[in-house]
């Protein structure tokens, strides 16, 4: 398991709250195709998404999350986070996220993360 994979795996569900509801639930399919076909169609939203998607991650992150972040990916957990939000984002733009794998990651408990490979 690469650096990235290794810090995805830790981190996934910490780095992208803005793709969950308001109150911490998951998008339903619904949402979730209407903000798929958002990122699909409008690429020029992506760098937007990604930096709100970094920004509400590391808010949500604990010091120890942080540590454990950075300890594991070799890298600032503020890069870490971005990387895993670009991954989220460039899959979905890409059509390689679909809902059922969006459901896995969000439903996934904190001890088995949901890992994202690159979708450049």
């Amino acid at each position: 398991m690469s650096k990235i994979q290794l810090f995805a795996a830790l981190i996934t569900a910490a780095a992208m709250p803005s793709l969950v509801r308001a109150d911490g639930g998951a998008w339903n399919r619904e949402t979730f195709e209407y903000y798929a076909s958002i990122i699909r169609q409008q690429p020029g939203t992506h760098s937007r998404i990604i930096q709100a998607c970094t920004e509400n991650g590391l808010a949500a992150m604990t010091d120890r999350a942080r540590t454990e972040v950075e300890r594991d990916s070799g890298m600032p957990p503020e890069k870490a986070t971005a990387e895993a939000c670009r991954r989220m984002v460039k899959g979905i733009a890409s059509g390689a996220v679909k809902y059922e794998a969006y459901r896995a990651w969000a439903d996934a408990p904190d001890d088995k993360k949901v890992v994202f490979p690159d979708y450049n």
